[in-house]
């Protein structure tokens, strides 16, 4: 029996990391490997510094293109070890560094890495196994360390596997809202201006015929989430839920929506996933990241624009007019992702 690492930032209630373990849980039951396979989750406790006892290590789906992630994988590699990478992807990027790669310029990430993790880097993915990355834009960045562009795949981010409820809802003229806290560490540095810009944006709402739902998808997004509620004062118009529920679940409440505004990344993947389009907060590099792998960039609104309340309410004149588009478009990239996703899941982690 082949004993696989799984690797991902799990067990710590957030909602987008768990849901990209259950998927790539649910996919190794679906082709019948339990009997192949087992499978070891991160979870804390478990010492993922040490992979001796393993045949395979998998860096799993979230942000953890990371100097101390790519240390384990290293260590593995030089053990043996076969190294995949499965819809990871960067995200300490700055803005000004996104910018300019998005501009096509030459960049260097001096800022962000020292010369021994971009080494680090380099050597490691060169002798991974497979190396699936979430986004373009992570691949651009990779590439730029001195990464063989062959070598990486834009696979996408394994949350596009989730599917819509079984029993379609009537749909309501309802605005979900997922706001929360990165306690600052966001592009623009400040929060407490975002959660001014989404204040204006849900009174305009409201005044325009919208009921308005809040919700979380980590604990700690809770305060922040219910002061927007206090500060509106709208009981009438506003419901905030401080529920965690599973992604299931909130895909099937996101599902009777007409639009939702989305801070936490896979927020967003839940929203599309029940049918919804949605407004993403670019809060860092992740979003873009994503949302440019889905052909749906002009959906996502810096977090340090001036105008940030005036740009999402243009992103929710957007939806309005090409609802529909929106959703086909989402399925057109599901559709591209999801056989590169599940490959080497179906392929038993085999090399080629």
């Amino acid at each position: 029996m082949k004993k696989v690492l799984y690797i991902g930032w799990i067990g710590f209630g957030n909602l987008g990391d768990e849901l990209l373990w259950n998927v790539f849980k649910e996919l190794n039951k679906h082709y019948n490997y339990s009997t192949k396979i087992e499978i070891v989750p991160s979870l804390p406790g478990v010492d993922i510094n040490h992979t001796e006892e393993y045949d395979t290590v998998i860096l799993g789906g979230g942000s953890l293109l990371l100097p101390g992630y790519m240390a384990v994988l290293k260590q593995a590699i030089d053990l043996g070890k076969d190294v995949f990478i499965w819809g990871s992807g960067l995200d300490w990027i700055t803005k000004e560094q996104l910018d300019i790669i998005n501009s096509g310029q030459s960049f260097s990430l001096e800022k962000t890495f020292t010369e021994k993790e971009i080494i680090l880097f380099r050597e490691t993915l060169e002798k991974a196994a497979f190396v699936g990355v979430r986004g373009p834009i992570t691949k651009k960045v990779l590439e730029t360390v001195g990464v063989n562009s062959d070598k990486i795949k834009v696979i996408g981010d394994p949350g596009v596997l989730l599917n819509p409820p079984i029993v379609k809802r009537k749909r309501e003229k309802i605005a979900a809202i997922n706001w929360g806290t990165t306690f600052n560490r966001l592009y623009g540095q400040d929060e407490a201006a975002i959660e001014n810009a989404l204040l204006q944006v849900s009174r305009k709402l409201i005044k325009s015929g919208y009921k308005i739902l809040l919700y979380v998808v980590w604990g700690s997004d809770r305060e922040a989430s219910k002061r927007l509620y206090n500060k509106l004062n709208d009981p009438l118009n506003v419901t905030y839920d401080p529920s965690l529920y599973s992604e299931e679940e909130l895909i099937e409440k996101l599902s009777v929506c007409s639009l939702s505004i989305n801070f936490k990344l896979h927020a967003n993947i839940l929203s599309l996933a029940g049918n919804v389009p949605c407004i993403a907060l670019g809060y860092r590099f992740k979003v873009f990241d994503l949302f440019q792998s889905l052909g749906l960039e002009n959906l996502v609104v810096s977090t340090d624009s001036d105008t940030l309340a005036l740009d999402i309410m243009e992103g929710i004149q957007e939806i309005e007019l090409n609802n529909e588009k929106i959703i086909e478009q989402y399925k057109k990239r599901k559709e591209h992702f999801s056989p590169l996703i599940i490959e080497p899941i179906k392929n038993n982690f085999t090399v080629d």
